[in-house]
């Protein structure tokens, strides 16, 4: 046996990314890992990674980007062939100077002035959404809302068709999350088909941007340039995904997670309202309890330790972020949503370079999301005939949460 085969099996405890479980059931087994064995080894897919589950070691891998590991293959199985051959995903899966010269390029457009200009959209869309549930009484939060409302912002943001907004759904959830009771090689061939679908899809809004170019974000990244030359066609295409995927992904998954929970603790939904500071507090806890990301790191260097474990070269490490932020020792009873709990910044939107660029963007939609539905539906509960479903993958996330309340009317404003 060889000294990694000997680290290998000395904490060797399996574990399925793709799981078919409740998002409370998969993290109660990371707390139990984080207890017994904080870094743990599982042979899951075709060559095996690591898991880790303790605030520090996750936030101190992720500071590391460019300094003993990097950012490809953010996977925990390793290349998934996603794009038809072994190419890093730009930017996500760049690390250094390069990674660094695309961000910049989008910086502007995510910086607090610019999403305070695009707010008052955002807000429309949100009215516009709750109008078209309020007079029933019931809905299924996540399509009728959740998913629709951040999707709408990202395609206003980039200057894509509304309309497209719900096949692009199905592509991001399909390349996010695989398909259902699938294996994982049956995944990766929907994977493989969907993004022939987008490449197809994305080549039109550049061709259409560049015979009607305006000041959206997909006309600014068609005449940027980068060291004295525009960018390559798959330069383009891999923003537009990333700006796809996250857009449509993330907010979704927090706000989902979030009514699940508000569902059964409705005095916090009223307690969130009293004052501006409390729903500032509410959103910073939901978006640390519902943390959908999960990064996977590669070690490049030799002498990385984490814990008390150096990793080799070439090992990579799993890095879920909601159980990072799920640590007790810097939150106590961190299942729960408190707005009472000492500040600690949590995780939620990764750490160091690859800190999520729509941090602004994301909070303002929350904001504007649950502000716009405190409004129109100031109390309501879960249908217990149609419970929530959740899905692991490379982001966590809820599928449906059926709600209740009392029938309102359609916003006059809106109209």
């Amino acid at each position: 046996m060889t000294g990694l085969e000997k680290i290998r099996s000395e904490r060797t405890r399996d574990y399925n990314p793709y799981a078919d479980i409740a998002i409370a059931d998969n993290l109660a087994e990371l707390a139990d890992r984080r207890e017994k064995c904080p870094l743990s080894y599982s042979t899951t897919g075709p060559d095996g990674f690591w898991v880790a589950t303790a605030y520090d070691d996750i936030s101190a891998l992720l500071r590391r980007n460019s300094r003993g590991v990097v950012s490809y293959p953010n996977s925990p199985f390793g290349v998934t062939d996603m794009k038809g051959g072994q190419k890093a995903m730009i930017p996500i899966e760049i690390d250094g100077p390069a990674h660094y010269q695309y961000r910049k390029l989008l910086d502007p457009f995510f910086a607090p002035a610019a999403i305070a200009e695009l707010e008052p959209k955002v807000r429309k869309v949100a009215i516009s959404l709750i109008d078209e549930f309020i007079e029933d009484g019931h809905c299924d939060f996540v399509p009728q809302f959740a998913f629709s409302f951040p999707g709408s912002t990202v395609m206003q943001l980039m200057g894509w068709p509304l309309a497209g907004g719900p096949m692009m759904a199905s592509w991001v959830d399909t390349l996010l999350h695989g398909v259902r009771g699938a294996t994982e090689d049956e995944s990766n061939a929907a994977r493989v088909a969907v993004m022939g679908k987008v490449r197809e899809y994305f080549i039109d809004q550049i061709d259409r941007r560049r015979r009607s170019p305006t000041s959206d974000v997909t006309t600014f990244m068609l005449n940027v340039e980068l060291d004295g030359r525009k960018l390559t066609e798959d330069e383009l295409y891999d923003n537009f995904v990333l700006m796809m995927t996250a857009g449509l992904d993330t907010v979704n998954s927090v706000l989902a997670q979030s009514f699940v929970y508000l569902g059964g603790h409705q005095e916090l939904w009223s307690q969130m309202f009293e004052s501006p500071e409390n729903l500032d507090l509410a959103i910073e806890e939901f978006l640390r309890w519902g943390s959908p990301a999960v990064p996977t790191r590669t070690v490049t260097d030799e002498g990385i330790v984490v814990r008390d474990l150096e990793i080799p070269v070439g090992e990579r490490v799993h890095c879920p972020l909601a159980a990072a932020n799920r640590d007790p020792k810097y939150y106590p009873e961190p299942d729960e949503v408190r707005l009472d709990r000492p500040l600690k910044p949590h995780l939620a939107f990764g750490l160091g370079p690859h800190r999520c660029i729509g941090s602004h963007l994301a909070r303002m939609e929350m904001r504007v999301a649950y502000e716009e539905l405190h409004r129109r539906i100031p109390e309501f509960r879960l249908d217990e005939t149609k419970p929530p479903r959740d899905h692991l993958g490379l982001a966590w996330g809820t599928e449906n949460v059926h709600i209740l309340f009392a029938p309102g009317t359609r916003d006059a404003a809106a109209s």
